[in-house]
C-alpha cells in the first residue's frame, strides 16, 4: 500500500526573526522599519540575554545608526524601541543610558 505523500512543492521556510533582522539592519527608513523596532521594542517580555543574538546585533545596529545621526534617546523611543530595550543596547554599546 502507498502512503500518501505530498505532490506539491515545499513552500519557502519564512522566516519571521530573519526578516525583523534584516528590516532593522537595513539602512532605509520606512514603514517596514518602523513595525520592526516596534517588534523589537515589544520583546521586553523576555530578558535581553535571552533574545537571539542576531536580533540584539541587529537592534544595537539600528540604534548606533540613530545615534550616529544625532538622535536622542527620546527620539529613539518615538521611533519604535521601548525604554528597557534602548537602555540595554546602549550598555551593550558603551553609552551612557541617561
Amino acid at each position: 500500500m502507498k502512503t500518501q505523500e505530498q505532490e506539491s512543492t515545499p513552500a519557502a521556510a519564512v522566516d519571521p526573526m530573519e526578516d525583523l533582522c534584516q528590516a532593522l539592519f537595513s539602512t532605509e527608513e520606512g514603514a517596514k522599519k518602523k513595525t520592526a523596532r516596534q517588534t523589537a521594542g515589544a520583546m521586553t517580555q523576555r530578558p535581553w540575554p535571552q533574545l537571539p543574538s542576531r536580533l540584539r546585533s541587529a537592534i544595537r545596529s539600528d540604534i548606533f545608526r540613530q545615534l550616529d545621526s544625532g538622535k536622542a534617546r527620546a527620539q529613539i523611543l518615538e521611533a519604535g524601541y521601548s525604554a528597557a530595550v534602548v537602555n540595554q543596547a546602549l550598555r551593550d554599546l558603551g553609552r551612557s543610558v541617561a
